[in-house]
């Protein structure tokens, strides 16, 4: 028995070993020196982009929708699901970034999503 149990783990052990080298590696590949935005400390402000990159997204965004509801892809209905909440998000992130009060449930109605963007567009935001 303790022989099968020797031969198992030196079965394994490469696999192992290749696996950690694996994971360290592509660790130290995408690390970068900064801290991730989730450890950052509590009072410290974090990085938020641009009201043009915003923009940018918001309208990458319903291009993308536009180009998702006119195709025939499989999955189509999750698709432009996904689109919607990322659009939402955005939006969200918009009404922040103007300092108005963002719409509280997710994922936003279409009504909730109408006013948010009246309201971003009574305060001068277009895209």
């Amino acid at each position: 028995m303790g022989t099968l149990v020797m031969f198992a783990a030196m079965c394994a052990a490469p696999a192992v070993v290749f696996y950690g080298l694996d994971k360290g590696l592509s660790w130290l590949s995408s690390y970068d020196g900064k801290r991730p935005a989730a450890y950052a400390a509590p009072g410290l402000p974090r990085d938020h982009p641009s009201l043009q990159q915003l923009v940018a997204d918001l309208q990458r965004l319903e291009d993308e929708y536009r180009r998702i509801e006119h195709s025939d892809l499989p999955a189509k209905v999750h698709r432009l699901q996904a689109v919607s909440m990322a659009y939402d998000d955005v939006l969200c992130e918009c009404c922040g970034a103007l300092g108005l009060p963002p719409p509280a449930e997710r994922p936003l109605r279409s009504i909730d999503r109408l006013e948010a963007q009246l309201e971003l567009a009574r305060h001068g935001l277009t895209w």
